[in-house]
């Protein structure tokens, strides 16, 4: 493949996919609360843990990406307008880094917040972690995305007779229920998509004009790396339709007992 190809399969890794998985993501954050109704309970029950996590994932992109945090509320109820947490933060707009840094703090919800899923998975359920980590380290083309994101689920429920995995569950419901990516996340990271696609394809021409042995070298570390990136992504998706079952179950058991 020649350098425009492979800027134009990275873009669309690296920014189009994130943004396909937030969009339905969302839709299945609204699609549990539509099954369980719109009681502060329900909604507080979920976002106690949820929301720290999702908060802290944007100020730890601000700071990775040195933005200034003018403050932060990782938890709140009976806000105005319902907001149970937010993460203002300010940058210098002559800065690339920075402005770069928008699209990553913006989408930090679901990067950071699958891999904090996958860290506790890690310490409560480790056969489990250790399966899944196997399954997504196997070396392979996007060709063979498929089988390794089947691999990396049938990993994941392998350890449903465990306990605790079980324990598992019920932080990857509360926790991945809040990964979505609300309007003002996706607005922020608007500004960084041209000069990110600008670096991309800088990068590929630079390194393919240079050396062509050292491009195959760049491109295969991408491709990997792509593919890691999306079988993240796919655990997100994983993680989120399983915080919608019981809420999918609540829903059915109520209509059921309306009907009777």
């Amino acid at each position: 493949m020649d350098a425009l190809t492979n800027s134009l399969i990275q873009v669309g890794v690296f920014i189009a996919a994130v943004y396909i998985v937030g969009f339905i993501i969302s839709l299945i954050n609204r699609l549990f609360y539509h099954f369980v109704g719109s009681s502060k309970a329900v909604v507080y029950a979920t976002g106690f843990i949820g929301t720290p996590i999702h908060e802290l994932s944007h100020a730890l992109l601000c700071l990775v990406f040195f933005h200034k945090i003018n403050e932060i509320k990782l938890f709140q109820i009976n806000s105005e307008d319902g907001t149970l947490g937010y993460v203002n933060h300010s940058y210098n707009k002559k800065n690339l880094y920075q402005v770069i840094g928008n699209f990553f703090i913006g989408v930090a919800p679901i990067l950071v917040g699958t891999v904090f899923l996958i860290l506790m998975m890690w310490l409560i359920t480790p056969l489990t972690f250790d399966a899944v980590n196997a399954a997504m380290r196997v070396k392979g083309s996007y060709a063979d995305f498929g089988t390794m994101a089947w691999g990396a689920t049938k990993a994941f429920f392998s350890g449903v007779t465990d306990w605790r995995w079980w324990l598992y569950l019920i932080l990857v419901i509360f926790v991945a229920i809040h990964m979505n990516l609300s309007k003002a996340d996706l607005k922020g990271t608007i500004v960084a998509i041209p000069f990110i696609i600008l670096v991309i394809f800088a990068v590929n021409f630079i390194v393919w004009a240079i050396n062509k042995d050292a491009y195959a070298g760049f491109v295969g570390f991408m491709n990997q790396g792509g593919i890691y990136l999306l079988l993240l992504l796919f655990m997100s998706l994983v993680f989120s339709l399983i915080a919608l079952i019981p809420a999918g179950i609540i829903f059915t058991i109520r209509k059921g007992a309306g009907r009777a």
